[in-house]
């Protein structure tokens, strides 16, 4: 539907870390929830939204301490209440320095050349809410 945009960058830090020396995936599933709500409330024009469900996960490659990850998101299907968004986390290279990001090729399955560049894609669905917590429309049109 939309072009992958960069929403959000986390540093892994020791503190991220499991027994295998590897980033806990809750971890990774905590940042990227954050990363989709936060280009959710954008896409929707409010901070009322909860998660509805998170699609199949799917842990490519691990990451581990020092990597900076990438959050990449983008609009996949709109509802009346609803908004689905794609989430890709990427590992950054800092040795390629670039004006600009640029986003992951989901359809090769690798970030710039590199087939363990992307670390997890998954899928949220956001359900914008009333004070009452009950879905509400949101003002997004269906395309």
């Amino acid at each position: 539907m939309d072009d992958l945009i960069l929403t959000y960058r986390k540093l892994v830090m020791p503190e991220d870390i499991n027994h295998a020396k590897t980033l806990f995936g809750g971890r990774l599933m905590q940042w990227a929830d954050e990363a989709a709500v936060l280009y959710a409330m954008c896409q929707v024009g409010t901070k009322s939204i909860v998660t509805l469900k998170v699609s199949e996960v799917l842990f490519k490659n691990p990451a581990e301490n020092g990597d900076i990850l990438e959050f990449w998101t983008r609009k996949k299907k709109i509802g009346k209440s609803s908004l689905t968004v794609d989430c890709i986390v990427t590992r950054k290279t800092i040795d390629q320095p670039r004006e600009r990001p640029l986003p992951p090729d989901i359809d090769k399955g690798e970030y710039h050349g590199d087939p363990k560049g992307i670390i997890l894609s998954c899928e949220f669905v956001f359900v914008t809410v009333d004070e009452n917590k009950k879905p509400t429309p949101h003002k997004l049109s269906k395309s």
